[in-house]
């Protein structure tokens, strides 16, 4: 990097790609504006990134970092979601770093926000993280039009977690003669991202049956907590909620219809530990998007309206969010490709501490599942097979809870679905500008605004909060037992924990110890 060569870093998730290149990225600049070479025309470094999501992110973990340092840098970022005047106004000065994303600082330089010729006499770095999701997400254009408008002096460094055809784009579309840094494991000399301290399950079980088993493994609390639960398209996410409401197991979604600032405040929530389960849809293609493709294809008269039009299309759950302690990653429905299975268990296990997964796998899904089982063979050399069968979970104790989980699922209708997902966005879309003002003047006021409440208004049956003795047999007993004392032994369930935290108990009641006597 000091010898200001272009870099290609290749490392897997979670191993702290952000720091690897924002540490010598703010040493540089410091460097350049201690000797008075800084340029003010337009920004000194650009950071681009898929999602906004990720902006601010990077922004986040960079300003954290200014704020150790003596001399000041200025740092923005900008997405396409913001009006052209808060654009104007946050460029100007201008900043010494913007985060960005590949559109929105196309739009800037088309719209002439931004002279391209300033950046051109200014920018001095630029880094693109996430590379191998930029052509994904359509940006490859945007990326084209930039290329005129970066200096041959700037150099650039490209942040991936995997090898593809993109990256080889890429590389040659922004890069000269750069140098390639593959960063492994030791021990480990192949070049891939497969996390060696997560360890792998799957159950076998059929598609109407995957209700009834991942009831099973939260209401019989044998898998850790915090848990991120992955579907494939957004009904499913809000019948899987829908579900576990009824037996008092409390989830929030996250997916591209809400906010933006509704989805950041999820996922700092879900990281402070606010609720334990969280729902994801991991890509804003989803089935249900392209289904509805196809029939406003066919429909002339357009009288449905495009769900695409509805998602994010710079929403992004799988890459680049950090979720912070992460023990389970939960496959509620299995990815379509083996790439996908990676990118979604890298959630947990991240920073080297340990994780587990759990696939779910219907018979209609063997075919996906038996392409992830050959990788992970090809990549660990062995003949055996790399994902285990799930072993606390035994068949009497999923047979003592299936009257009631086919009961439950039944009641949950597509209506409800409906109903529950257009309440969901009402809600977040009244409240979005209201949190966007509040933590900005109370940053560690999380808990203000619930995403895991009720989203229906019929009550909880008591019989279904909790599982009665007589349906529990023994040796699932002492699996649940097992897990509770793993947990305590990490300090989870320390009451005192949010506190240090500096968030607020969920009741809100009172702590005085006068008020617990009754007359």
């Amino acid at each position: 990097f000091q010898e200001g060569k272009d870099v290609v870093a290749k490392a897997k998730t979670g191993s702290g790609k952000t720091f690897a290149y924002l540490l010598p990225l703010l040493q540089e600049l410091l460097k350049l504006c201690k000797e008075g070479r800084i340029r003010k025309s337009a920004p000194n470094a650009l950071i681009l990134v898929p999602t906004r999501e990720l902006c601010q992110q990077v922004y986040n973990e960079a300003s954290s970092l200014l704020e150790l340092c003596t001399s000041k840098l200025k740092i923005v970022q900008v997405t396409a979601s913001m009006s052209d005047k808060d654009i104007k106004l946050a460029l100007s000065g201008p900043p010494n770093i913007l985060v960005t994303t590949p559109a929105c600082v196309a739009a800037c330089i088309s719209k002439g926000i931004v002279q391209g010729s300033s950046i051109k006499e200014s920018l001095s770095m630029m880094i693109l993280d996430e590379a191998d999701l930029l052509l994904s997400y359509r940006c490859e254009d945007d990326l084209k039009a930039l290329v005129p408008h970066i200096p041959r002096s700037c150099q650039s460094i490209l942040m991936s977690a995997t090898s593809s055809p993109d990256i080889d784009k890429l590389t040659k579309l922004l890069l000269h003669n750069p140098f390639v840094l593959t960063l492994t494991e030791v021990g480990h000399a192949k070049d891939d991202v497969v996390p060696r301290n997560v360890q792998q399950f799957w159950i076998s079980c059929s598609a109407k049956d995957k209700m009834l088993y991942i009831l099973s493994l939260l209401k019989l609390e044998l898998i850790q907590k915090k848990v991120l639960i992955f579907v494939n398209s957004i009904d499913n996410a809000f019948r899987l909620r829908l579900f576990l409401e009824k037996f008092a197991i409390r989830s929030a979604v996250l997916n591209a219809e809400l906010p933006q600032n509704s989805r950041l405040h999820i996922i700092e929530a879900f990281n402070a530990r606010l609720f334990d389960y969280l729902i994801a849809t991991d890509d804003n293609k989803t089935k249900e998007a392209k289904q509805t493709n196809k029939e406003s294809k066919k429909d002339s008269k357009g009288s449905r309206k495009h769900l695409q039009q509805t998602l994010d299309a710079e929403f992004g759950v799988v890459r680049g969010i950090d979720f912070k302690n992460v023990f389970t990653v939960v496959n509620f429905d299995m990815p379509p490709n083996p790439a996908g299975y990676i990118h979604r268990i890298g959630r947990t296990g991240r920073a080297n501490k340990t994780g587990a997964s759990i696939s779910l796998v219907s018979p209609e899904e063997d075919n996906v599942f038996e392409e992830i089982e050959h990788m992970l063979q090809d990549v660990e050399k062995k003949d055996t097979n790399c994902i285990l069968p799930f072993p606390l979970l035994t068949k009497n104790a999923v047979e003592s809870l299936r009257y009631r989980a086919q009961d439950v699922a039944r009641s949950v209708t597509s209506r409800d679905i409906q109903e529950a997902r257009r309440q969901d966005v009402k809600n977040e879309i009244l409240n979005s500008e209201k949190l966007k003002a509040h933590f900005e003047e109370n940053p560690t006021d999380l808990d203000l605004l619930k995403h895991d409440k009720l989203l229906t208004n019929k009550s909880i049956p008591a019989h279904l909060r909790d599982v009665p003795e007589y349906l529990i047999d023994p040796t699932t007993k002492e699996a649940s037992n097992a897990v509770k004392l793993s947990r305590a032994a990490m300090g989870l369930d320390n009451p005192r924990r949010k506190k240090r935290m500096g968030f607020r108990s969920g009741s809100g009641k009172s702590s005085d110890p006068l008020r617990t006597f009754s007359a």
